[in-house]
């Protein structure tokens, strides 16, 4: 990568329905997030339904880059650099979401249903606007 990622953190989480296998959860995770681990945490859903939550929060630089290697690769970040506006809140956060059954496929494409991994990059932008964010954002993919 030719230049240093814009992003402060990015946080990625899906939960495990009831009705789904953990292991298969967990393996999406770990393909979309290039982690070694992630973390899960159980709780109880609606009519007391177990619920698990894999999520994990990437802070280290070669961590981020392995992220976005992982999405360059497959070549989500032209779709995504087209996304800016849409996508760009006025936290500085860069949303989207990606479909986690694709995922466990080891394909990645944006989800169209509810079955998702939610990603959530924030940006760093000096001082923290939108506008500078996105800035921030356009720049860095104009430079990848």
């Amino acid at each position: 990568m030719s230049s240093k990622p814009p992003f402060l953190n990015i946080r990625l989480r899906a939960i495990a329905q009831a009705t789904e296998m953990e292991e298969r959860v967990e393996a999406a995770m770990l393909y979309v997030s290039g982690m070694e681990e992630v973390p899960a945490t159980r709780i109880e859903g609606h009519f007391s339904n177990p619920l698990t939550i894999f999520e994990v929060e990437l802070t280290k630089t070669r961590d981020v880059k392995k992220f976005l290697q992982i999405l360059k690769d497959a070549g989500m970040l032209i779709i995504l650099m087209k996304k800016i506006e849409m996508r760009l809140d006025e936290n500085c956060v860069f949303h989207f979401r990606l479909d986690k059954q694709k995922a466990y496929a080891e394909e990645l494409a944006l989800a169209d249903s509810k079955d998702i991994i939610d990603v959530s990059m924030k940006v760093a932008a000096y001082p923290a606007r939108r506008d500078i964010a996105k800035e921030a954002l356009l720049d860095w993919f104009v430079d990848f």
